[in-house]
């Protein structure tokens, strides 16, 4: 089609709800990035006049909370995100008539927004609505456990708040009744919109602070359901004056194409875990689609036309089940579009995408038969500085910022004919909380600046269609990927995610053969739990690379979803679905293993060949401790029992799970929940001690043949060695999980026990590197951040190590602290990043000089780098420089293991990576630094060092833009890293544009 000359700008500020925290954590998630302010108070409007366009789109979600017994909703995130967001991000668009704005409303947070219209309660509701002086014991554990699910922020706004949150610490004993019913108002209040806290009669309440009685409380409360019913009306009130646009999704919130096909996320995620059973059900995706625009028209009055997909998920296959719906217009993620065109995107200095004009402007999916429908692609750097940098700056600055970056986006594009088009797609329920003042000075910022602009005006996305619908081009097949990935890597290709794709796949088909047996009624109610059950939310929260700190529950609601679902069918609910699919939280040790261990398998139980050991202490039960330890052979295991043997103990099941992969969570001793997916047992007696496995699935049979191995008693306990070839392959840092049936009793008692493997490698050591202790300071200056996560010498060096194992370079790096994982990544390291550096051919002076992105270092004169390697939680990477220095990043699989205990990080590296060669030939550079989600632009996630430390800020940073980033340096010698990394030419250049002499220099080291 021809593309008319009008220039268009359409942002789509959509709230992801797929960055959201349903289950609000009791410390801060790091999501504040603080960030230098600037302040621009000139448009500098570029030359090109085509119309510019922003189109602000705000998308609320929350899943399908389950119902108790009593009807209540387990949880209460709908109404306090309606009574802090939902209501007054629309209602403020009325003071800014000039603004125009979108909102995708879902149709399962709508139909929970009505049921709480209806009078259904929450628990939270629940345990705030019951006078203080009433409350049972559990109803106030419930309470001091519960009531600071609030960040920490808000919580400091309100003095008696954070006084009651720093007496918590104490434990329930310590609250008074008055105490109690403070802390239930403050809870309430806390999650309140700050206008209507500013006005009467919730300000009275704010005023008086502390003492609250229980008819103040139930003004709250009558407020709080006052809220409620103001959601839906003032959406439809604002969407038939024509200033908002009102969308929806899917039913249920589904990753849509995964429902038509999920043998799909293999184009996006080749070696990702499938499920052993391929999901093909397109009719089902079509009723999401049509089920979510029929309940958004009953909730909302009217019929939307767009959509933004459950985590805009799209691909090919889908496009025509939106179009046959009426869907006119969809939005979704940038790496779609840039995997659908091979486009090649870059960012230039401006931060803005290159090619510029192939991203800012929407497209047209190809059809062979529907109407053509609409896409819209997000802008990812643009929607991450609304949803986590901006809560640093003043609502001002980060006003002024956004707006210059428009004003870049639009310069960028001047030389290119329009309409064009940018999309931003970001959360707009959980953003604001780590805002001043819940976001409202930024948006009021924002707000007005865009009605005072005279080179940006908002647009609705049919609006714009409607204008230009014509200059839209068509592409190729759409590649199936997400609002923030070119996959479904999050919701499909763990174990955990296969394991409950498999269990939908089973729950499907039994719904299959039901659908002629049943009446319609009973199978039209099991359909509806089957389509809810395939939300998204579910399957987020399953695998290693989400954590809402409560994944139980989801767990525990998905499978209820599909029990509901037999329920109406008049079945029995399969024995599977009462097993979890996520293992049970372990059991930290008593004392880690602190060296191999050979005992002699003898029934002496000498506590000399024990010593170093791993162990856990049991202070009451069967079992006194347990003992294990490794050697290059076997996983040794002892058991002192707390009385001698006797009767009791004729024999005794130890579960493990190692790397093999178990089929599912097993279920053992009257049906108790073993809390792991075992994959041998060992059965110990006095006569014959019995290895088995791998184990056979739930339900599937006998345990298989026994593999007699050596153990032996002296009466109190017994000890045992497993032979490590019979577990599968194990290395360093693998954890093989733990736990014993005693007589009935499982222990650990509070959940599965982890035997992790020792160091049991053969590695040669080629380069080895004891660091000075208490040197993590940079040049000299530097200091940690001041959240509590940030614990003393995390990142202090004790030594760094190359070493060779067969056809892998080895890389470790010890810290003088234990390392903890308190966001959960996938490797074990949340706050840490390591760098590793390797001059193939030191003093020849070919490669890189300066160090991989936003470390601001640079290696010495006349060496220089042919490899980089950044080992950290979710994004490790290879650097690959060729001879004149140009760097490209590749992101090759490679084995990262961290044995925690001794603040000990391993890395294996095919040398096949490296390009092969001689590793005792080469040079190397080891540094520390801090792990950051949201870095500053052009720094590759590694944190930001200031002038003063703050809660996720580096402080002791000079006033220059050149300082390094490093925070410990791989040397040998005292007192010489800080003149190392504090002796260079300061400037306030970009660094992106200085020479490597112009920033602090770092040392090659050869064998």
């Amino acid at each position: 089609m021809s593309r008319t000359p009008a220039m268009v700008l359409v942002i789509v500020l959509v709230l992801s709800a797929c960055v959201r925290n349903s289950e609000p954590a009791p410390v801060d998630d790091p999501v504040t990035t603080v960030v230098e302010e600037t302040t621009s108070t000139t448009e500098v409007v570029p030359v090109n006049d085509d119309p510019f366009y922003l189109m602000l789109m705000w998308h609320q979600h929350q899943p399908l909370y389950p119902t108790n017994e009593d009807g209540v909703f387990t949880r209460p995130w709908v109404r306090l995100h309606a009574t802090k967001d939902y209501y007054d991000m629309a209602a403020m668009l009325e003071d800014y008539p000039n603004v125009k704005a979108t909102f995708n409303l879902t149709p399962v947070l709508l139909q929970q927004l009505e049921a709480l219209e209806d009078g259904t309660r929450d628990l939270y509701w629940v345990h705030t609505e019951t006078a203080a002086n009433r409350l049972s014991g559990t109803q106030k554990q419930f309470i001091v456990e519960r009531f600071f699910d609030t960040n920490r922020k808000i919580i400091a706004r309100f003095p008696r708040y954070q006084e009651l949150l720093n007496l918590q610490a104490q434990g329930v004993g310590a609250f008074s009744t008055q105490d109690i019913l403070d802390l239930q108002v403050l809870f309430n209040l806390a999650w309140t919109d700050p206008d209507f806290l500013d006005e009467a009669p919730l300000k009275d309440l704010v005023n008086k602070g502390r003492d609250f009685t229980e008819d103040d409380k139930a003004l709250l409360l009558a407020e709080h359901e006052r809220i409620i019913g103001l959601v839906r009306p003032i959406h439809t009130q604002l969407w038939e004056s024509g200033q908002i646009e009102m969308t929806t999704t899917p039913l249920a919130h589904p990753i849509l194409p995964l429902i038509a096909d999920s043998s799909v996320a293999t184009v996006g995620d080749p070696t990702g875990l499938q499920p052993q059973n391929r999901f093909f059900e397109i009719p089902d995706a079509t009723e999401q689609v049509r089920r979510g625009l029929d309940e958004a028209e009953r909730l909302l009055g009217k019929r939307p036309v767009g959509m933004w997909p459950g985590e805009g998920a799209v691909a090919q296959l889908v496009m025509p089940l939106f179009a046959r719906e009426g869907v006119r217009w969809v939005a979704t993620g940038e790496d779609v579009l840039n995997e659908t065109l091979d486009a090649g995107f870059e960012r230039n200095e401006a931060d803005v995408v290159t090619p510029a004009d192939t991203l800012y402007r929407p497209w047209n999916a190809t059809l062979d038969r529907e109407a053509e429908i609409a896409m819209f692609f997000r802008d990812v750097r643009l929607s991450d500085q609304l949803g986590f940098e901006y809560s640093g700056m003043s609502g001002e600055a980060a006003a002024d910022d956004f707006m210059s970056r428009l004003e870049a986006i639009k310069a960028e594009l001047a030389t290119t004919a329009g309409p064009h088009v940018v999309s931003v797609i970001l959360d707009g329920e959980n953003a604001w909380e780590n805002y001043h003042n819940d976001g409202k000075d930024f948006l009021n910022a924002l707000y007005e600046r865009l009605s005072e602009s005279e080179f940006v005006t908002t647009i609705t996305p049919t609006e714009y269609i409607d204008l230009h619908g014509e200059s839209l081009e068509n592409l190729p097949d759409v590649w199936p990927g997400a609002w923030f990935s070119p996959n479904y890597a999050t919701w499909i290709g763990e174990a955990e995610e296969a394991t409950a794709w498999d269990y939908l796949y089973q729950a499907r088909q039994d719904l299959h053969r039901a659908e002629t047996i049943v009446d319609q009624d009973s199978y039209e109610r099991a359909f509806e739990k089957m389509l809810f059950a395939q939300g998204s939310d579910w399957f987020w929260w399953y695998g290693a690379d989400q954590n809402s700190g409560n994944d139980d529950y989801f767990d525990g609601a998905f499978r209820e979803l599909l029990g509901q679902m037999y329920d109406e069918l008049g079945d029995d609910r399969p024995a599977y679905l009462s097993v979890p699919i996520i293992p049970s939280q372990t059991v930290e040790v008593t004392a880690g293993q602190s060296a191999l261990i050979t005992p002699s398998i003898d029934g002496n139980l000498d506590d000399a060949e024990w010593e170093d050991a791993g162990r856990y202490d049991f202070d009451q039960g069967a079992i006194q401790s347990l003992q294990f330890g490794y050697d290059r052979s076997n996983l040794y295991v002892r058991v002192d029992f707390a009385e001698g043997l006797g009767e009791n103990f004729a024999f005794l099941d130890l579960y493990l799970g190692s790397s093999l992969p178990a089929r599912r969570p097993t279920t053992v001793v009257d049906d108790a929940v073993l809390g792991f997916g075992a994959t041998h047992m060992v059965r110990w007696d006095a006569l014959e001690t019995c290895l088995y496995g791998p184990l056979p699935e739930l339900g599937s049979g006998a345990l298989g043949d026994c593999e007699t191995i050596s153990a032996a008693d002296d009466g109190n306990g017994f000890e045992l060695a497993i032979p490590l070839k019979a577990l599968g392959p194990l290395v360093a840092g693998d954890r093989v999980l733990i736990r014993a049936d005693a007589a009935g009793d499982l222990i650990p008692n509070a959940g599965p026990g982890v035997a992790q493997v020792a160091d049991i490698s053969n590695v040669a050591v080629v380069l080895g590197i004891d660091d000075p202790i208490g040197d993590d300071h940079g040049p000299g200056s530097y200091t940690y951040p001041t959240d509590a996560v940030f614990t003393e010498g995390s990142y202090d060096l004790k030594s760094f190590e190359i070493g060779v194992e067969e056809n892998e370079l080895v890389i470790s790096f010890e810290v003088n602290r234990g390392v903890r994982n308190p966001w959960d990544s996938p490797t074990g390291l949340s706050i840490q990043t390591f760098d590793v550096y390797i001059d193939k051919d030191p003093g020849a002076g070919t490669g890189a000089r300066i160090l991989i992105p936003g470390r601001n270092a640079a290696l010495e004169p006349d060496n220089g780098w042919e490899y980089g390697i950044t080992i950290e939680g979710w994004d490790s990477a290879i650097y690959i420089a060729d001879t004149e220095g140009a760097i490209d990043e590749t992101n090759p699989t490679f084995s990262t293991i961290v044995l925690s205990d001794r603040g000990k990080v391993i890395s294996r590296i095919p040398l096949e990576l490296l390009g092969g060669g001689d590793p005792y030939s080469w040079g190397y550079a080891g540094v520390v630094l801090s792990q950051e989600e949201f870095p500053t632009s052009g720094v590759r996630r590694v944190r930001d060092v200031e002038s003063r430390s703050s809660q996720f800020r580096l402080g002791g940073a000079p006033a220059d833009t050149n300082h390094t980033r490093i925070i410990d340096l791989a040397w040998p010698f005292e007192d010489t890293q800080e003149t190392l990394l504090g002796n260079y030419p300061s400037s306030s250049d970009p660094p992106a544009t200085l020479a490597p002499d112009s920033l602090p220099q770092v040392p090659i080291v050869t064998p």
